[in-house]
């Protein structure tokens, strides 16, 4: 009785489409019978002649061969290799009487997939059967292996990023065009070196650190990092590292991706450079002032103008504010606050600049407002100036 067992019908992929060949038709219809009693996902062929079977290889999809060793002018290996020739990869299982060790180990070495000696009982159909469903699992998985590592190539090829495969001992295995540009190496000067090639030596200590950490927890981790490309040009790059593990946990691979962003953090600098200087322009202003964005959410707005309306609170809590319930709000403070809402939506509608109109509070006091439209990147702004001319009546 064989160790092996036929697996629940749940577990099977699809259909196994069997081509047996043997050239005795009463052997074909026995073993046809118990395969398919056996595994009920199998679907035989039976063929007595070599040259049917080769023409059922190239015209219908078989997912594994079957065959005798001694038949009428051939023999199983003088067939293996014809079938090799117009399928290299399809499971081929020899199935004879033919039992020496010569044969087997001939057999093995012409490239079966597996060698099975006929005996007496049934229960050679099992292992048969379960030769056979092994054999085609293996050679299903090495095809999907195959095509998941295909796309995957061409993934990281056809990638606008950077990508570099580490293996489980951080020697780089692969580059991809991207990785190239970016770092002004080839692949063939990458490949078989390490990270140490373009990260500069006085972060060697750091970038360690985190390849034990990416070892270690079998994580991901991202960074903004300074590298040196081949030129010795010092460039910023942000770096997407993931490790890769296999069913065990261990650690496979690791693919960094990244990507050049030396002028944006250049242009973030100086962006942060230029609102610190508006910001001290802005609260250093004898007027006040409020910024809105296209949505007409509050952009900025200066302590001048708090003090001006004598509101509390912080002006920074302000950023984000709807304005014009803003202005609802403070339109209480004027002689006619149903006019002051009405002229600030029509301000807004026509944006057309608007210089030194009076507006007058409830309490008497007399401001002049200044309007500008703005031309944001994501639309229309508006700017608001207002001053406190009071003393000049």
């Amino acid at each position: 009785m064989s160790d092996l067992v036929p697996r629940p019908h749940d577990d099977r992929e699809s259909v196994v489409r069997v081509l047996h060949v043997d050239d005795e038709p009463a052997f074909l219809d026995l073993v046809a019978t118990y395969l398919e009693r056996t595994d009920d996902a199998f679907e035989i062929r039976s063929e007595t002649d070599v040259d049917a079977a080769l023409d059922a290889i190239e015209s219908e999809p078989i997912d594994c061969v079957v065959s005798d060793y001694e038949m009428p002018g051939t023999d199983g290996l003088a067939f293996l290799e014809r079938v090799r020739e117009r399928d290299p990869t399809v499971p081929f299982v020899l199935f004879t009487g033919k039992g020496s060790e010569e044969i087997a180990s001939e057999a093995i070495s012409a490239g079966v997939t597996d060698y099975l000696q006929k005996r007496s009982g049934t229960d050679q159909y099992t292992v048969l059967a379960n030769r056979v469903r092994n054999a085609v699992d293996q050679s299903r998985s090495r095809t999907a292996l195959a095509a998941s590592q295909e796309r995957l190539s061409r993934f990281i090829e056809q990638s606008p990023l950077g990508t570099i495969e580490y293996d489980e001992e951080f020697q780089i295995v692969r580059a991809n065009t991207a990785a190239e540009e970016i770092l002004g190496y080839s692949e063939s000067e990458l490949v078989g070196g390490t990270w140490a090639r373009f990260v500069p030596e006085e972060v060697h200590r750091h970038v360690a650190e985190v390849e034990r950490q990416l070892l270690s927890d079998r994580g991901g981790y991202q960074s903004i990092n300074e590298n040196v490309r081949a030129d010795g040009e010092r460039i910023r790059c942000a770096w997407h590292n993931q490790v890769v593990t296999d069913d065990d946990g261990e650690v496979i691979s690791v693919f960094s991706q990244f990507e050049d962003v030396t002028d944006r953090t250049d242009r973030k600098r100086e962006l942060e450079r230029t609102n610190a200087v508006l910001s001290t322009v802005l609260d250093t202003l004898p007027v006040g002032v409020l910024a809105e964005d296209a949505d007409r959410r509050v952009l900025r707005v200066n302590r001048h103008l708090y003090d001006l309306f004598e509101l509390g609170g912080d002006p920074a809590a302000a950023i984000g504010r709807d304005c014009a319930q803003f202005a609802v709000e403070m339109s209480e403070l004027f002689d006619d606050p149903e006019a002051f809402v009405a002229r600030i939506e029509s301000i807004v509608d026509r944006r057309r600049p608007v210089d030194d109109e009076r507006v007058t509070l409830a309490d008497g006091r007399v401001f002049l407002r200044t309007y500008r439209p703005v031309d944001l990147s994501d639309g229309h702004g508006h700017l608001w100036a207002y001053r406190d001319a009071t003393a000049d009546r």
